[in-house]
């Protein structure tokens, strides 16, 4: 029988050889008969006119010429590759040709393309003869230019055969050049700038009507009431440095009706901060680029539509003064969640960006629903030998991924660009009900226009409850809950209507248990402070369950299961519960029932592990329930109220120090370049600013955290929105795959999305794919490589600049709010976001400031996606 059974596998093995020898056979002749057909010549002479020029006016005397030549680069690879293009469409359709050789040639042609025009593109832009400037139809010379190249997403080339686009490995990128003219230009002057390209644009110069970018406010808007408003001018001119702009020192500037024009307010400008530097290996490092000034307009209170004008330079986006500022941003941020929910169809009923249900079933799984217990360190996971080993969480989902279905687990929130469901996002739940049990009086129903308005629950309880539920319906009958869905591998559908890949359910281990117990708990009391009993009841009694789960030994969790390459492994889960979340967990059920059985787990031990994660790993509403009754354990009250007042009044020193008023560690301080992953937006340690302010009363904090609202909604170096749908210019490529999916037909991202902005470093891919064009050759595609440089030539003194010439000096000199680099895919750490580190202290802190009362106007929930790419200022902004 077991020769039989040998015998058997044998023949299987060359069987399925046999199969991959005849599907590469075929690839290989597929892949050949591509190859087969050469480049095309080029037409000569060459059409440019495909190019476009957009003029963004900083002044009268300062413009800046941006040249997109997306569509040109995508006619020259279709005249010079089409043929080979039409027949891999064909190839893939007909699953001769696998995706990722499919990918590898539009990525080459693209890359070869992209490598001979870029550079000529660059040698134009450069020159200031390049452009010929007349103003009013007569000629005007340039006094000084310079020059810089951003990219404003990934390079889409059309497809060949098949409708739509591909989005390749190569920078869509965008030539600037920054001109100063010779004469400062009159006020209703005829500007018009062409090229010997027969490219051209124009436009009329009003001080009045002209905008400047180099004007930065909160585009969406300021609270009447706010102690201090803003705004500030300045700009980066690439390679000729800051624009000048302390000439303009005690000059007026206006603050004009937007309906009207009228002069409301009028200010002087005052020199807020000249060039600003932070630390790196003990060499100065440059964060803004600019010398800013700045427009203080704090007394005027008056409701409207306004926008600020200074004589000589131009005006700046129009903004809210009133309660529809904030208002803006909390409908925006929070109906953000909602885009990002699972398990439910999102249609035109409730957004202009409709999407179907995804993922309705999940599956059982048995993986550790921590991410920390995956490590060497942490001991967890161990081989037959007793020794500890590391795996990813993706090899545990495989190795104990089951065919067990679970139709009523679905719903949480999607993580970020991809579809898991993770522990981070209590998170989520926690800041929204943190300032809904703070702030009750801001938060009423019919404030979101959600699918659950209507219910006579505010909106805020219901999306914080689309993150509790989901695992209410998972706990088993003995109270335990595994808090995470995981497939076993990042997403390989964009699409999560149509996508197959299973999510599993983790293992209830306690810990887990004990963490969904806490905001269980939490979302119960929010629930019973509006009056919904029933609601409150169905979530208190599953908390007390998933409590009582966690604390028994015998639920702890041993896994038993095989690995492919490493055989039998065990994971053990920890004997010890995490501190930290027996406090929060045994504090939400004491104040939501009275109980004194939870009251031993409120002790100083567990109060300080909590106190730890509050305002270093979690944002200060970890413990915001000390905040909702001082009277309920004083001490442990009294001494995080210090805290958070002793972190708010650092960063208050923090927002003085630096020129846009946002908050970091202080600027000679060796953490202040790490804003990766979301650090380096200030909603996150603004969270202090909140808590200080309902915990004194104190305005200043509220006015800090204000100026924090500014920060992310424009008032900010690049003078650009941090969230989708927000402000005028807003991120329009990010890294979301429904997002990607959608902008087949809609170029208008979905509004809410906050992505992480900035890493503090050059990005690596920005290095590779935008100051140069860093490609490996690929033998089997007859793919030569490409090593260039893109560097200006006033940088690189016209040699080739090496990877590490040029890292080097980007390091040293390019200022640190100007190296977002807008890769998507390739800079993930700059592109996406997630619900939990972006999305939700934004979405916190904007509810935790709304006038009490306040509602949408009906309006705002037919909001329109844009679907004209030249329509959306955020398609192009200046680096």
């Amino acid at each position: 029988m077991k020769q039989l059974q040998r015998m058997t596998r044998i023949l299987l093995v060359f069987v399925l050889a046999a199969v991959v020898m005849v599907l590469f056979s075929g690839y290989a002749r597929e892949l050949k008969s591509i190859l087969d057909l050469k480049r095309q010549p080029e037409s000569q002479p060459l059409d440019w006119s495909s190019g476009k020029l957009q003029i963004f006016p900083l002044s009268d005397q300062y413009l800046v010429v941006a040249g997109d030549f997306a569509d040109f680069l995508t006619e020259r690879v279709h005249a010079a590759y089409g043929e080979r293009l039409k027949l891999a469409d064909r190839y893939l359709a007909a699953g001769s040709l696998p995706l990722w050789s499919y990918q590898f040639l539009y990525n080459f042609a693209g890359c070869e393309l992209a490598a001979e025009y870029h550079p000529q593109i660059r040698d134009k832009f450069e020159k200031a003869d390049y452009f010929t400037i007349t103003v009013n139809d007569q000629p005007m010379a340039i006094a000084e230019n310079g020059y810089w190249l951003n990219a404003n997403g990934l390079m889409r080339l059309k497809k060949a055969v098949d409708p739509g686009c591909q989005i390749t490995r190569n920078a869509e990128l965008v030539h600037f050049a920054y001109l100063k003219l010779a004469q400062p230009l009159p006020d209703r002057a005829r500007v018009k700038v062409t090229t010997p390209d027969q490219l051209s644009a124009e436009f009329t110069y009003d001080d009045t009507r002209t905008l400047s970018r180099a004007i930065k406010v909160n585009q969406v808007g300021y609270a009447a009431e706010a102690g201090r408003k803003y705004g500030y001018f300045g700009l980066w001119l690439g390679t000729l440095g800051p624009m000048p702009t302390r000439q303009w020192v005690d000059r007026e500037f206006h603050l004009r009706n937007a309906e009207n024009d009228a002069v409301v307010y009028t200010g002087r400008l005052a020199l807020r901060s000249e060039e600003q530097y932070t630390r790196k290996d003990d060499k100065l490092v440059p964060l803004i680029g600019e010398e800013v000034l700045e427009m203080d307009f704090s007394d005027w209170q008056t409701p409207g539509r306004y926008y600020l004008q200074i004589p000589g330079i131009g005006r700046s986006w129009e903004f809210i003064i009133g309660d529809d500022a904030i208002g803006r941003a909390f409908y925006v941020q929070t109906r953000g969640l909602f885009q990002q929910r699972s398990g439910i169809a999102k249609t035109t009923e409730h957004t202009q960006w409709p999407i179907g249900a995804d993922h309705k079933i999940s599956w059982r799984g048995h993986f550790a629903p921590n991410d920390l217990q995956y490590s060497v360190k942490s001991g967890c996971i161990t081989n037959a030998a007793g020794e500890a080993v590391k795996l990813t969480p993706f090899e545990m989902v495989a190795a104990t991924a089951t065919d067990e279905a679970l139709p009523d687990v679905y719903g949480g929130w999607w993580d970020a660009g991809d579809f898991d469901r993770r522990p981070y996002h209590f998170a989520v739940v926690d800041a929204l009900l943190s300032v809904y049990l703070l702030f009750p009086e801001n938060f009423s129903d019919h404030q979101l226009d959600l699918p659950e308005s209507g219910n006579g629950i505010p909106d805020i309880i219901d999306e914080a409850a689309w993150g509790v539920d989901v695992w209410r319906r998972a706990q088993n009958d003995a109270g335990g809950v595994g808090c995470w869905l995981e497939a076993t591998s990042h997403p390989k559908n964009p699409d999560p209507v149509t996508d197959t890949q299973r999510y599993y359910l983790a293992q209830p281990t306690c810990e887990s248990s004990l963490e969904y117990a806490a905001y269980a708990a939490k979302l119960a009391r929010a629930y019973r402070h509006c009056g919904a009993t029933e609601q409150a009841e169905l979530f208190l009694a599953s908390a007390r369950r998933a409590f009582d789960y966690a604390l028994d030994p015998a639920n702890r969790q041993v896994v038993h299961f095989e690995h492919p390459k490493l055989g039998k492994l065990t994971y053990r889960e920890p004997e010890e519960l995490p501190g930290q979340l027996l406090f929060k967990a045994a504090l939400n059920l004491f104040l939501t029932t009275g109980e004194e059985r939870y009251e031993p787990y409120v002790n100083e031990k567990n109060f300080k592990a909590a106190l730890n994660v509050c305002l270093n790993t979690r944002p200060a509403y970890y413990l915001s329930e000390l905040a909702e009754d001082e009277r309920a354990f004083f001490s442990y009250t009294t001494r995080y109220r210090i805290q958070v007042r002793q972190a708010a009044d650092k960063y208050l020193k923090s927002q003085e120090e630096l020129a846009y008023r946002n908050v970091n560690w202080p600027l000679d301080h060796g953490f202040f370049l790490n804003l990766g992953w979301g650090y380096g937006l200030p909603l996150f340690k603004g969270s202090a600013f909140i808590m200080a302010w309902r915990t004194t009363d104190d305005p200043k904090y509220r006015d800090a955290a204000l100026l924090l609202v500014d920060w992310m909604l424009g008032a900010n170096p690049m003078g650009r929105s941090l969230t989708t749908g927000l402000g005028r210019v807003y991120p329009i490529r990010l890294l979301s795959l429904p997002n990607q999916v959608m902008s087949e037909t809609l170029v208008d991202p979905m509004p809410g999305l906050t992505i992480y902005g900035f890493t503090g470093r050059v990005h690596y891919n920005a290095l590779n794919m935008i100051y140069m064009l860093n490609y490996d050759p690929r033998s089997d595609h007859n793919f030569k490589g490409c090593h260039l440089s893109l560097m200006p030539h006033q940088i690189s003194g016209g040699r080739e600049m090496s990877r590490d010439d040029t890292a080097a000096w980007l390091a040293a000199n390019l200022p640190v709010w100007r190296r977002h680099a807008n890769l998507e895919d390739y800079a993930v750490d700059e592109n996406e976001f997630t619900v939990w580190e972006t999305m939700a202290p934004a979405a916190a802190a904007y509810g935790a400031l709304l006038k009490p009362g306040w509602k949408p106007p009906p309006d705002w929930k037919d909001l329109q996606p844009v679907r004209d790419p030249a329509q959306l200022p955020g398609h192009i902004y200046l680096p």
